[in-house]
């Protein structure tokens, strides 16, 4: 007797097929939605590098005002640093938010985890891609605040040396 026309062969060839096509269709949504998740976390990774080299350039200028504020500070220092208390104490201000605009790229660049590429998802330790997206959305947030920063900093330094 052939088993293909043996009932219970059917019925659990059936039942097998049925559980593989399920399987096999989950996983496959599963990857689909993997692989949005991915590409919507590079656009916005993409987005937080456009930032980051729009200001990235704006470095330079920060630490050429810093400087200018610096060594103006020690000039007043050495005229009368009681006299000009107030003004020194703005421009110690100055010099540090240029500082801690530094200081935050700096760390932003240190800290930024891009998008895993293909091959790191498929290596025996894939990367872990649960909150990509919330990663991503944080430090293009992070990025933007840094930003924020710089540009303040640099238009407070700009208008104490009246540029």
């Amino acid at each position: 007797m052939y088993l293909s026309h043996n009932p219970m062969y059917r019925l659990f060839f059936g039942f097998f097929s049925l559980i593989f096509i399920s399987l096999s269709s989950c996983q496959s949504s599963t990857t689909t939605e993997a692989d949005a998740n991915l590409t919507q976390a590079q656009e916005i990774y993409d987005e937080a590098i456009v930032v980051h080299d729009e200001v990235m350039p704006r470095m330079d200028e920060m630490m050429r005002l810093r400087r200018t504020v610096q060594q103006q500070m020690d000039s007043l220092q050495q005229v009368d640093s009681v006299a000009y208390a107030d003004t020194l104490q703005q421009m110690q201000t100055i010099v540090q938010n240029l500082k801690e605009a530094d200081d935050a790229m700096m760390q932003w660049m240190r800290n930024t985890v891009g998008v895993p590429t293909q091959e790191e998802l498929q290596s025996p330790d894939p990367v872990d891609t649960t909150n990509i997206i919330q990663v991503q959305q944080q430090q293009k947030a992070a990025i933007e605040q840094v930003k924020q920063q710089m540009e303040s900093s640099i238009e407070e330094a700009k208008a104490l040396l009246n540029e």
